[in-house]
């Protein structure tokens, strides 16, 4: 799980406080606020750990990446190409890794010992000359343990051991957090390899989804993710059946598609669901059948609202994903009913409790924030589970604040306006009508 971010210099943030994460983190706030941008981050140190050309410095992206983000130019905050872009996240892990150092053997005397890592803090720091990045410096912390920490600076890493004494040597390195996990520094191997490891378990689904089909061909592949954009939606679930894959409920191993197939019903989304073989001949061509209501006739995906289309890919990312995974869900409610968007909230807090997720997710909806509260205040989530932010922009710099929830749901420091002037409006609209009526008896 990732527990925390910071950013300086990145995008609309100056300079971000230290942003602590939860098992369910919200981040609400006007447009263009900066609430994209702290998951871009995460999303761009991702990138840069799977990216093929193992030489770049940092991956900024491009058309088929999770995110594109230019150059560094773009990136830095103010377009001041001579600032520092410092990133740094801190995270638990559900495996330790070892690192290999000098101290005390078990039967005292002296020697290499391996060091089980169960969680670090990871920072890097970046800067431009002419046309060229130049990492000025990385650093993994550990805390608590006997290693503190390993930092990579002008060519040269270096930690402490269990004896006190600094350890030195000349590594090159060619982008920002040491990897890839070839490195043949056996300490930079173990640290790069934590860090490759933690972003394969993170998953991202974008705000706009691919459009339905009349039909799916599967080919029997077996895909890890489902795409940043809900791609392979549909192959994920032919994968789960073929491989009889099943998710906890209620402590119990249960089908994925038994899930996605209730949620659909409870947020009146459609009647069943099913996703079959064509029968063409020689085929391998499935379609996705939707029964709206008991008395409905099945249609295909395409011909139901663009909201069950879009939602799907949101419903199956949750349940497809590996248990202990993070996912990033940027506007998972988009296009859906009011009364969905509550329940939406139902269905996060089910997975994160269930399966063991970490959701981050980006919105605008009152109503799944309504809906939290409430189940908070039931106790069906903790308060300490949660986390929800407040993003704005003031002049062009972005600022956060953390809403502060007691364990009865109550927000005590509600932002003005924070969705909208409600009050304002109604009001208004009361003051326009008795005007209106006083014309009208005139």
């Amino acid at each position: 799980m990732i527990t925390h971010i910071r950013v300086k210099n990145f995008k609309s943030w100056k300079d971000s406080p230290q942003i602590n994460l939860a098992p369910l983190t919200g981040f609400f706030g006007t447009n263009s606020s900066g609430k994209s941008s702290l998951l871009q981050m995460l999303l761009l140190l991702k990138q840069t750990a799977e990216h093929s050309n193992t030489k770049r410095t940092i991956f900024f992206g491009d058309d088929t990446s999770l995110v594109n983000l230019g150059d560094f130019q773009e990136v830095i905050h103010g377009h001041e190409h001579e600032e520092q872009l410092y990133l740094e996240f801190g995270c638990k892990l559900k495996e330790p890794f070892k690192i290999g150092t000098y101290g005390k053997k078990p039967d005292g005397q002296e020697g290499n010992v391996s060091v089980p890592i169960n969680n670090f803090t990871f920072t890097t720091v970046i800067h431009e000359v002419g046309i060229d990045l130049l990492i000025d410096k990385f650093c993994y912390s550990f805390e608590p343990c006997e290693v503190s920490e390993v930092i990579w600076q002008r060519g040269w890493l270096s930690h402490i051991d269990m004896l006190g004494k600094q350890q030195v040597n000349q590594i090159s390195v060619m982008n920002c957090y040491g990897g890839p996990s070839n490195q043949p520094n056996l300490l930079l191997r173990s640290v790069s390899s934590a860090f490759e490891k933690l972003f394969s378990h993170v998953y991202y689904l974008g705000p706009t989804r691919v459009d339905p089909q009349r039909g799916y061909n599967w080919q029997g592949e077996h895909p890890w993710h489902i795409k940043q954009w809900g791609n392979q939606t549909i192959d994920a679930l032919l994968s789960a059946r073929a491989r009889n894959l099943k998710t906890l409920y209620e402590a119990k191993e249960v089908p994925i598609e038994q899930r996605v197939s209730y949620w659909l019903q409870e947020m009146d989304l459609a009647h069943s669901f099913s996703l079959d073989w064509t029968g063409v001949q020689n085929g391998k061509t499935y379609e996705v059948r939707i029964q709206k209501t008991s008395s409905s006739p099945p249609v295909t995906l395409v011909d139901m609202g663009y909201g069950l289309g879009q939602f799907l890919p949101v419903l199956v990312l949750c349940y497809y994903a590996p248990e202990g995974s993070t996912l990033i869900l940027e506007q998972p409610g988009i296009h859906l009913h009011p009364k969905v968007q509550s329940q939406l909230a139902d269905l996060l807090i089910e997975v994160v409790t269930e399966r063991n997720l970490q959701i981050l997710v980006e919105s605008h909806s009152e109503h799944l924030l309504n809906r939290l509260q409430r189940r908070i205040a039931e106790e069906k989530i903790s308060v300490d589970k949660t986390a929800l932010y407040f993003c704005r922009n003031d002049e062009g710099v972005s600022n956060i604040e953390q809403l502060k929830m007691d364990e009865f749901g109550n927000i005590a420091n509600w932002p003005e306006n924070f969705f909208g002037d409600e009050m304002g409006d109604l009001f208004a609209m009361t003051k326009a009508q008795r005007e209106r009526q006083k014309r009208a008896e005139g």
